[in-house]
């Protein structure tokens, strides 16, 4: 019968030799949902939201109930103070006719205040402003929101698709690493039996270290591209991370420009901040309007001839007071025209950079058409090239195999070949970036989620 310790032993040795499930690969489409998850970016967006949305409700905070306490100790160390009486009162202090004012110590030297105060505004137009402000701006914030999280999704998109073209450019190279690899053990088999040139077997060996250079070079880019694309969605680093890519796959549902441009993000979020200007005019207004307010108050005193406030047999003496205050501004200078004046201003800066944005929408837009126009017919030409360039390889092949040509000619097929692949790679990743650069100018660039 197996004992304890070696029931154990096979059930620890099963688990740590059980392989480890396989990472899901992330597409495009989990890449972007991810990133609007946990990008620093957002959450360090969503924390100076925060904030600020902490710091306009702080203002309304001296608008509700005020309670302050307080305690007030002092001490005449040498005379107390001095109060003036006229002569006819100070005459009747004196007990008998005086000439002049007549000075009267009053007080004890030991002195206890301490009670609290309570006021509650009633009227002011300054809360009443504040509070449409906070729902604007609760509104500018989300419109703040939606623009980081679409700039998030096009770099997002842009890197995976820079990455994704830089793998295929990796597996190019590889494909022709392994068909010069195959070549040289031909070539070399040829040279050992007199039918092939030292110096052929030593080109193969030159172009093939070559090549090798270019393909770490490539491959330590793509490294340094995972780490930032990494640091970009909020993805550990030290976890690894597996991508899958269909870079075939065409990115533009829609190419138009929204009926309206006041629906995109940009443009709205100008048009909210004119109408948070206009909120800002009326508050500032309101300071001028009369205030209401209601107070209350608590004191209670003593003084002694020594500190012994809590001893026994001494009064405190208690004063208590309520009342309701108005405040109303007559003048206070020229400020409130300036402040006028500044807001006129500011409105018509932001009247005119609306007036800009669009302009710059309808220009952007039409460029990243025709730019998506230019790289498509790339693409086609390209892809042209690409297919004739492996017709040519192939006969080259045929032919090198067959002794009909030579070697330099097939290795310049085979050089031709990879730089068409190349070509082809480049113009592939060109039409997806201008096809993000249209899907960012029309305001569809979170479609891309829902692929």
């Amino acid at each position: 019968m197996l004992s304890v310790k070696k029931i154990f032993f096979i059930i620890s040795f099963a688990l740590f030799t059980l392989p480890l499930a396989a990472q899901e690969a992330l597409d495009l489409t989990s890449c972007l949902k991810y990133a609007l998850r946990n990008s620093p970016k957002i959450k360090s967006e969503a924390l100076a939201q925060r904030k600020e949305t902490e710091e306009q409700k702080e203002k309304t905070g001296k608008f509700l109930p005020q309670i302050d306490a307080y305690v007030d100790f002092n001490q005449y160390f040498n005379d107390l103070p001095t109060y003036i009486f006229p002569q006819a009162e100070g005459s009747n202090l004196a007990g008998q006719p005086i000439t002049g004012p007549y000075p009267v110590p009053l007080g004890l030297p030991y002195n206890l205040n301490t009670g609290f105060n309570i006021s509650q505004t009633i009227f002011d137009a300054n809360f009443i402003g504040l509070k449409s402000k906070y729902r604007k701006f609760d509104e500018y914030h989300g419109i703040k929101m939606e623009i980081a999280g679409d700039e998030l999704l096009y770099q997002t998109a842009q890197l995976f698709y820079q990455i994704a073209i830089n793998k295929e450019r990796l597996d190019y190279f590889d494909m022709n690493l392994e068909r010069l690899a195959k070549l040289q053990s031909v070539v070399k088999l040829q040279v050992d039996q007199g039918f092939a040139k030292q110096t052929d077997y030593q080109k193969l060996i030159v172009k093939t270290s070559n090549l090798k250079s270019k393909r770490n070079k490539l491959e330590a880019g793509i490294r340094k591209q995972i780490s930032y694309f990494k640091i970009l969605i909020g993805y550990p680093q030290n976890e690894a991370l597996e991508l899958r890519f269909d870079v075939d796959e065409t990115l533009i549902l829609s190419a138009a420009l929204p009926d309206s441009l006041d629906q995109l993000p940009e443009t709205k979020l100008l048009s909210k901040q004119r109408e948070l200007n206009q909120l800002n005019t009326k508050r500032l207004n309101a300071n001028y309007l009369p205030k209401l307010k209601a107070y209350a108050g608590f004191l209670f005193q003593a003084q002694r001839e020594s500190f012994n406030f809590f001893s026994s047999g001494y009064d405190w003496y208690n004063i208590h007071q309520w009342g309701i205050r108005l405040d109303v501004p007559i003048m206070k200078g020229f400020e409130k025209k300036s402040y006028n004046e500044i807001s006129k201003i500011v409105d018509e800066q932001l009247v005119f950079g609306l007036e800009q944005k669009e302009v710059q929408i309808k220009v952007e837009y039409q460029s990243a058409v025709e730019e998506l126009d230019a790289a498509r017919a790339e693409l086609a030409a390209q892809k042209e090239n690409l297919d004739l360039a492996e017709k040519i390889y192939k006969q080259s092949e045929l032919g090198y195999n067959q002794g009909t040509i030579l070697l330099i000619d097939f290795l310049d097929s085979e050089a031709m070949l990879r730089e068409s692949k190349m070509m082809y790679a480049t113009a592939l990743l060109d039409t997806r970036l201008a096809e993000l650069k249209v899907l960012k100018a029309t305001g569809g660039i979170r479609k891309l989620v829902n692929m």
